[in-house]
């Protein structure tokens, strides 16, 4: 999957878990109502039962922040996930699948219900440079005012230079939700970020209030935090089945295509053997690990998702 491709991953539990599968359409234009349809069918499903977790896929062309807002203020327990689409040079179609449908304009749940053993290990720790500025005159994704200035105009203060085309792949915006614990997300620059009137566009909105500072990524960062993960995943006593990657289609393109490494590091931290699926994506969703707990879920970019399922030795 690191070019062009197709995998998949088939799951038996020998009946100790059951799977609840929904799809709803129309998540660019009602991103809130789809989701919210998608898990009513799926708490239909479950009659009152929490799930384990959920996983979400959906089509890119939504403001995910909005999908973020249900998943984060209305969904108690974990939802890993992320956006897909046909190329990161094109950006134009997706198709989700569910119940051997492929749907356009859809986003996809899978509910696990029973006594799943996971772990979610997410790298987005890229370092903020300069000052927080405060967004002001947010419109969906679009970013106009950031600190009283254009939003572009913010990004060369902070960084001491001017901003480029090429610096799409770079630089990113981090949002912290100072209200809770724990909380950190990445908000990318889309290709056609750079308005004529100072403003940006990002893969998701952020809200008028927020605070936000600028990140600059480097691949050493980018190896450097997944190799730090593989630790993590070595001494935890976890012994997985199977696992799920997502990576940000924008790490891929800051790394020049070398992301052999976000596989073959989680696999050589673990002494046996195990399937692993992934795709690369325009936006990544699930939650951070604070002080042995999981935040609520969360949407980013520039993010590298890890999902564990399998044994654990308690």
């Amino acid at each position: 999957m690191a070019d062009l491709g197709a995998c998949a991953l088939g799951l038996n539990s020998a009946g100790a878990l059951r799977w609840h599968v929904a799809a709803s359409t129309g998540v660019q234009q009602d991103p809130r109502g789809a989701v919210r349809d998608t898990l009513g069918v799926l708490q239909a499903a479950l009659q009152g039962r929490t799930p384990a977790a959920y996983f979400l896929f959906s089509d890119f062309h939504t403001d995910a922040s909005v999908l973020e807002s249900v998943l984060r203020d209305e969904v108690q327990v974990p939802v890993m996930g992320g956006l897909a689409a046909d190329d990161n040079s094109k950006m134009e179609q997706c198709r989700v699948f569910c119940n051997r449908q492929h749907y356009a304009d859809a986003v996809v749940m899978l509910a696990c219900e029973g006594p799943l053993s996971f772990q979610v290990h997410i790298g987005n720790s890229i370092a903020p440079v300069g000052s927080a500025g405060c967004v002001a005159g947010a419109v969906g994704k679009t970013l106009q005012k950031i600190d009283g200035i254009d939003a572009t105009e913010f990004i060369e203060r902070e960084t001491g230079k001017p901003f480029l085309h090429t610096d799409q792949g770079s630089i990113a915006l981090t949002v912290a939700h100072t209200g809770f614990a724990g909380e950190k997300c990445l908000r990318a620059l889309v290709e056609n970020y750079r308005a004529n009137d100072g403003s940006l566009t990002l893969h998701g909105g952020i809200g008028d209030g927020e605070m936000v500072q600028v990140c600059l990524a480097s691949p050493s960062q980018l190896r450097d935090e997944v190799y730090k993960i593989a630790q993590t995943v070595q001494s935890s006593g976890m012994a997985p089945s199977a696992a799920l990657i997502i990576s940000c289609a924008g790490r891929k393109s800051l790394l020049g295509g070398k992301i052999d490494f976000e596989v073959e590091a989680i696999r050589d931290a673990c002494a046996q053997p195990f399937p692993m699926v992934g795709f690369s994506s325009f936006g990544e969703i699930g939650p951070l690990r604070h002080q042995g707990r999981y935040t609520r879920n969360l949407f980013h970019n520039m993010t590298y998702v890890l999902v564990l399922l399998g044994q654990c030795d308690g």
